[in-house]
């Protein structure tokens, strides 16, 4: 049987190694859309700030999808999937059958209509090639002005002042606020998060960003006008699931699955932080995002790829270090 897997991430890798551990004839298809072999996502900050070497995040090679027998098209995208005919097509127009589909295309951050006109000013930090840029681009940057939610803006906001760089962090919110234990911060993350050097401007959010002079000039709500070096700036974070569009397989945010990781559609399962999770206590579904939830979803996808049937447990927490200060952050509330 052929097992076709979208994304190489934590969540398709690991679905990968499930299915060869348990059926070693199986044939597996592994793609991913990046030039790289897959890496650890949540040590980028370590390896922009030196804390780690290059070569320490990436978790595979060309020969450990060789020992495996796993199939690894890196760099590849696929345009399309195809359920009534059991195929998916690549942007070069190439289709292949399958007899088992993973989704595991991850998730993104996003930009909103304010931000959206402003994109080509803002700096992305989501992937390696992001850090590898902005790893270059370092020497030249003093003063940084970030905006978002989500504890990658936290990771980022802590490893640039590691570096001695100047950080002003904008939020809507009246007081900075993060879902992290309470008791780890009697003053709030606010104050917290001053006290480590971060200038807050609080109660606003960035409605434009321009280009000029070699730096970029940032316009708030409520007035403010900031010169900078770079601007990190996103709305929120969501599963990325373009790759859907034209099918049947049910969506909400993200691809809905059952507690299976089956998808709306037959011998189509998704993993990971695309996908929206039925949650027995809530009654309703969730993105259940994180390293962790993603590679415990792999692994479970992977087994019910094989016909096995097990179902996937809902992981509420997920660590997390802020300065230092060891986590363990509730994504799902």
């Amino acid at each position: 049987m052929r097992h076709v897997i979208i994304g190489a991430g934590i969540a398709g890798v690991t679905a990968a190694e499930t299915i060869k551990k348990h059926d070693a004839s199986a044939e597996v298809v592994l793609i991913g859309d990046e030039r790289f072999f897959p890496y650890k996502r949540y040590l980028l900050t370590e390896f922009l700030v030196d804390a780690v070497k290059e070569k320490s995040i990436f978790y595979t090679s060309e020969e450990y999808f060789d020992d495996k027998e796993i199939s690894f098209r890196k760099g590849e995208l696929v345009k399309e999937i195809r359920p009534d005919w059991k195929s998916i097509k690549f942007f070069h127009n190439e289709v292949m059958e399958y007899d088992n589909l993973l989704i595991a295309t991850g998730g993104h951050p996003t930009l909103g209509p304010i931000l959206a006109p402003y994109k080509k000013n803002l700096w992305p930090y989501y992937s390696l090639q992001d850090a590898l840029m902005l790893k270059n681009e370092l020497p030249g940057i003093e003063t940084c002005v970030i905006y978002g939610e989500g504890l990658s803006t936290l990771d980022l906001m802590r490893g640039l002042r590691s570096l001695g760089k100047k950080v002003i962090y904008i939020t809507k919110e009246q007081n900075v606020n993060f879902p992290l234990p309470a008791n780890l911060f009697p003053d709030g993350v606010h104050s917290f998060l001053e006290s480590k050097g971060v200038e807050i401007i609080a109660d606003d959010r960035i409605v434009g960003v321009e280009h000029i002079d070699a730096q970029y000039h940032v316009l708030t709500f409520n007035q403010e006008k900031i010169k900078c070096d770079a601007v990190f700036a996103w709305d929120g974070y969501q599963p990325h699931i373009s790759i859907i569009r034209g099918s049947n397989i049910e969506k909400k945010s993200g691809i809905l699955v059952d507690t299976y990781l089956k998808t709306s559609e037959d011998n189509v399962y998704a993993a990971g932080d695309c996908v929206e999770i039925y949650h027995p206590e809530l009654k309703d579904y969730w993105v259940n995002f994180g390293w962790p939830n993603a590679m415990k979803q792999g692994e479970i996808a992977g087994k019910n790829m094989l016909g096995m049937a097990k179902e996937y447990k809902i992981k509420q927490i997920i660590p997390f270090n802020l300065f230092g200060t060891p986590l363990k952050a509730r994504w799902w509330e």
